[in-house]
Formats: C-alpha cells, structure tokens, sequence
C-alpha cells in the first residue's frame, strides 16, 4: 500500500510550537491576541485565518521570524515514529506530501530542513514530496492508497478522487463538522484503522 502524509500538525506538532509566538507578535501590534476561528479552521492557513486582520506584510514578517521553529523545534506528535516504522516493516510505502516549497529557485533550503527533522525524529519514509498544494495531483501521481492530513481541504480533495483519507484531528481543526471524513485522534488510532482496511481486504 502506498500511504500519502501530511508533515505540520499530521506528523509534527507544528501549530503549538509557535501558537504562543503568534498572540505574542499580536499583542506586540497592538491587538488583543486573540485568535478567531480557534478550532474550526478547514485548511492549513492556521495563522493566516487567526489572525486575518494582519496585513500581507504583517504575515510575511512572523513568518520570516518564526517558521525556522516549525522546521527545527517542533516535536513529533505522540507515536507516529512508532507506527511508521511498523507500516513500512509491513511492506508499506510511505510518502510524505507536504505542501512546505521553496521560496527561491533552486534553493534546497525547506527541503534540507525537513528532511533532517524528520531523520532526527526517527520519521522513516520512501519519498518526500514539496509543494504539494494540489495533493489530490500530488496523491494520484504517487498512486497513492491511503491518504493521511489534518486539513479538511486536502482531505476532501484527495477523497474527492476516490482515495481512501483519514482526517489527523488537530486542535485547529477539531470544532468544524466533518461527517464526510472519517477522523483519527491519535497515530495509534490511525494504525488501528489501518489493519482493519487490510484485513477488511483480505477477507474480500
């Protein structure tokens, strides 16, 4: 099986890495820091929709500041290191989609820094896949199988082309209703559904 997966907030803990920096640099213009749509946010904008009074320019410059923390400091959510090493002993093929891309031509810079993140972390995987903001493109050119992301867009959109998603529930998008996905809560819960979908397979 070939199993497609997101990286923030699916593997890694990256929206609480810097979930505190971003009411900081709120406060820091001016505001309250107080985040809007806390917990029903659909796609991977996180802050971008907390904070949707900052400017272009506003955003530009806490992302400039703070996203080396999500490539370098964010933690691996609880047992996911576990559980992939299991799938790919199982004979799985993991690929991770991430839609991280680089922002000058020819650069390897996210790339390098994803990586060793997740070499550091014990994240064991066959292909790493930048740019991805189309991940149902991204899924069927890697014939993908399984498709695993905290976003509820790329979610739909890949199981809108008849892959088999697994929604990872975070805390931004854990208050939107969702009763066409079929949510996880935690990595040993997406492994459980995991054996159950090839064993469902193998009594058919």
């Amino acid at each position: 099986m070939n199993i497609g997966i997101d990286v923030d907030d699916t593997i890694s803990n990256s929206f609480e890495t810097i979930f505190a920096d971003s009411q900081k640099f709120d406060i820091e213009l001016g505001n309250s820091g107080e985040p809007k749509q806390y917990g029903k946010i659909s796609d991977h904008n996180q802050i971008e929709t907390l904070y949707s009074h900052w400017t272009n320019e506003q955003i530009e410059l806490f992302w400039k500041k703070y996203f080396i923390k999500v490539l370098t400091v964010a933690r691996p959510k609880d047992c996911v290191a576990e559980v992939l090493k299991n799938l790919k002993e199982e004979g799985n093929n993991i690929i991770i989609i991430t839609s991280r891309y680089e922002e000058l031509e020819g650069s390897t810079e996210i790339e390098d820094y994803t990586r060793k993140w997740l070499d550091k972390n014990g994240i064991v995987y066959d292909k790493l896949v930048l740019g991805a903001n189309d991940k149902l493109k991204a899924a069927k050119e890697n014939d993908i199988d399984l498709f695993i992301d905290d976003s509820i867009k790329h979610c739909r959109n890949a199981q809108s082309g008849n892959i088999r998603t697994i929604l990872y529930t975070s805390i931004c998008n854990q208050g939107v209703e969702t009763p066409d996905l079929e949510r996880a809560y935690s990595w040993v819960q997406i492994y459980d559904k995991y054996k159950k979908i090839v064993n469902k397979a193998v009594l058919v």
